[in-house]
């Protein structure tokens, strides 16, 4: 018997070994396996078996690691359809997306249990040996260490019970509970369906009893009861033995989420797949998943990969969110693969959001989805009123020696919400203190030794940080050009903002969410369990106060400096402004009060912007999809990026330079299918980051099979010593 074994190394292809002969029985497509591997041991996985090989010699397996499968053949051809389209190698993608090696091995625990002839025994018993009888005869079985816990050291009394054959003590494996959820809002309940929920179900329940894949984009707005839709949805599966996947896109969602379905649902039956779960509780839930013992994965993006039973059902909840996308490792996109999933397992997939992606939406538009719409908020309830701000205006009304970043308008509309005893959140899309210094006496940046950004002060932690690497520098800043201490902060973060906010309304309860204090566990928690109670006043948060949070009591929202993400270097800068502008304005007026929105805005007729204001999707897309098509950018192109660094930048220009002449010499000799443009080579926005240069190349076409056989040829045969090419297709970032 010979297995093929994908190992985690650059390159795509299965390695051939023999199976000794005493480790037949346990061989099986999706086991982990030790092996010899050049002078090396490498841990890989089985993708194949097989009775012969075209390997002189091959070398045996050393051990196999994993009592029971991983995966099997219908999971494997979705790993490996999602590693040749992301053009990354197999066993890599394996390796990155299993749970780890170490913790497998379930844990066993003693269990105690009455014989059968137990009931009708004449045996003269002690007392205590009569009281663990009756408790074992009532309970069906006990575990040992819990009547220990109870009754006192009671394992003498056991064995005596079992000589006598009474009892009987046997091992059993014991699975690592998941955390308590912790409640985060009030029990909803079961409401009933408005008439736009009702027809959505009822399309949505037409495609699960056909058991037809179908992708459906669920388009309603904020506070339009997407997640009742998807709850019915759910019940429907489960009634029907159906398993599921429910995917968030950060791991802030799952709580207030988790809450309600271990109220619908159970917690029994819910698998919890983020980092911010222990390895050895996503291994053994990842196991029971894939046994058919649990039968709904809930988490961020990597639960998509979770071998579900029997899997029916797939939501992607805000499908237009970059956390969607990784960049780092294996850049795929759970949207994407979401339908490719549901594809295989012939599932229906519900892509839901109130700002669509316009790729999405194009897709919808052309019938290549299903298009679900909930255009009205439950109980009709209004949107938010809207109002911008121009603060170009506002500098000038309040002097130029007096202006802050607070306009009259938010100021009055947040104290008026703090008289009502209604609560505020406050959206600025920058953490830290102050976000850039310079040197007043020479004018020179403080930027990062190892990146070509500035450095971010964090006033509390009294330091500066460069946000991609994590480089600090503490005490006193000197410039690095002129060796001045003379240096100027500039810039707000929510950590100013916070203090700023703090200093205007000194009775007010304040609290910050951003990555800076959600770090520590539980804190996701806690916090919105503070604001759920009305221990909370006013929430100053970044983009992660924007998504998908219910709080009704939540009445007042402002926007701080809405032109954050339209100055980015991407086509999508417009698109991004608008869904977080749309997002954050939803978190208002969700109760029995309505919202009010305050953007202030540098860029108040920017199309983004109004058409936030006004509530008004359609006519963003139309806006958008005319610019996309006229600059032949995705939704009508497809991208694929290719990332260049070195930490020597004359090899790194000669590297880009070679690829980008071979990438125009391959494409003049090609039979060309459609339109393709190579664009660049050029310096990436970041050009250096964590000490390497950065330079980018992109391919872009309509037809990407093409795309994808000309990224092989260009990358077949590549070497530079020093250089990395890394390989993003369907890019979302280009920083």
């Amino acid at each position: 018997m010979f297995v093929k074994v994908a190992i985690p190394i650059p390159k795509d292809q299965s390695f051939d070994y023999i199976v000794p002969t005493e480790m037949e029985k346990n061989v099986a497509i999706g086991k982990r396996v030790l092996v010899p591997f050049g002078n090396k041991r490498e841990t890989g996985c089985i993708v194949g078996i097989t009775t012969a090989t075209d390997i002189e010699n091959p070398k045996e397996i050393i051990e196999i690691l994993d009592q029971e499968p991983l995966f099997d053949d219908r999971d494997l051809a979705f790993y490996s359809w999602t590693a040749d389209y992301y053009l990354y190698p197999l066993g890599k993608v394996l390796g990155e997306i299993l749970p780890g090696v170490k913790d497998r091995r379930t844990r066993t625990e003693k269990i105690a249990a009455a014989s059968c002839n137990a009931s009708s025994t004449t045996e003269k018993l002690t007392v205590k040996q009569r009281l663990v009888l009756k408790i074992l005869q009532e309970e069906a079985e006990v575990s040992v260490a819990v009547l220990c816990q109870r009754l006192g050291n009671v394992r003498s009394t056991l064995a005596a019970l079992e000589k006598k054959g009474l009892a009987c003590i046997t091992e059993k494996g014991v699975f690592r509970s998941f955390p308590p959820f912790l409640t985060v809002g009030e029990p909803s309940g079961r409401p009933t369906a408005n008439s736009s929920q009702e027809a959505v179900l009822k399309e949505l329940h037409c495609n699960l009893q056909s058991g037809q894949f179908s992708t459906f984009l669920l388009h309603g707005v904020t506070g339009s009861g997407k997640t009742e839709v998807y709850f019915q949805a759910m019940e429907e599966v489960r009634r029907r033995q159906g398993g599921i996947i429910y995917l968030v896109p950060e791991i802030a969602l799952t709580p207030q989420l988790l809450t309600r379905l271990k109220e619908r649902f159970g917690d029994e039956n819910i698998a919890v797949l983020h980092s911010g779960v222990s390895r050895a509780i996503r291994y053994e839930q990842w196991q029971r998943l894939r046994r058919g013992e649990m039968h709904m994965a809930v988490g961020v993006r990597s639960a998509l990969f979770a071998p579900v039973r029997d899997l029916k059902l797939i939501i992607v909840d805000e499908e237009h969110d970059a956390s969607y996308k990784q960049d780092d490792r294996l850049p795929y996109s759970a949207r994407d693969l979401a339908i490719v999933k549901g594809r295989l397992h012939g599932a229906t997939v519900v892509l839901g959001s109130a700002t669509p992606a316009v790729q999405t939406c194009f897709n919808a538009r052309n019938g290549k989805f299903s298009c679900l719409t909930m255009p009205g908020r439950i109980a009709d309830r209004p949107l938010p009123r809207v109002e911008i701000v121009d603060m170009k205006m506002e500098k000038a009304l309040q002097g130029k020696n007096t202006f802050t970043i607070f306009s009259r308008r938010l100021t009055a509309a947040i104290r008026e919400t703090l008289d009502r005893k209604q609560q505020v959140m406050l959206l600025l899309n920058r953490r830290g203190y102050h976000t850039f210094q310079i040197c007043r006496d020479c004018g020179h940046p403080l930027k990062c030794r190892n990146c070509e950004v500035s450095l971010i002060q964090h006033a509390q932690e009294g330091v500066w940080k460069c946000h991609y690497c994590d480089y600090t520098l503490a005490g006193g800043l000197v410039c690095s050009r002129c060796s001045s201490a003379n240096i100027g902060a500039y810039g707000m973060g929510t950590e100013l903002l916070e203090e700023e906010i703090t200093n205007r309304f000194p009775a007010a309860r304040i609290r910050r969410m951003d990555s800076d204090t959600m770090d520590r566990k539980g804190a996701h928690e806690q916090l919105l369990n503070a604001l759920g109670q009305d221990r909370i006043d006013i929430l100053v948060g970044t983009q992660m106060i924007s998504k998908g949070h219910d709080f009704p009591n939540v009445t007042l929202v402002g926007v701080i400096l809405a032109d954050t993400s339209l100055s980015l270097p991407d086509f999508r800068a417009a698109e991004r402004t608008f869904q977080l502008l749309t997002q954050v304005s939803g978190r208002g007026g969700r109760g029995d009060f309505p919202g009010k929105v305050i953007i202030q805005t540098f860029n108040p007729n920017h199309y983004a912007i109004q058409k936030a204001k006004d509530h008004d999707y359609d006519g963003f897309y139309e806006e958008e999809i005319s610019l996309r098509e006229s600059l032949f950018y995705p939704p009508f192109s497809r991208l694929i990026h290719l990332r260049l660094s070195c930490i020597h930048q004359a090899k790194g220009e000669e590297g880009i330079n070679r690829l980008a002449e071979k990438a125009r010499e391959l494409l003049k000799l090609a039979r060309v299918r459609g339109k393709v443009e190579i664009v660049g080579p050029a310096e990436a926005p970041l050009f250096r980051l964590r000490g390497r240069y950065r330079w980018q190349l992109l391919l872009k076409g309509d037809d990407s099979r093409f795309l994808h056989a000309l990224t092989r040829d260009i990358l077949s045969g590549f070497h530079a010593p020093g250089v990395q090419v890394k390989v993003d297709v369907d890019p979302v970032h280009f920083m």
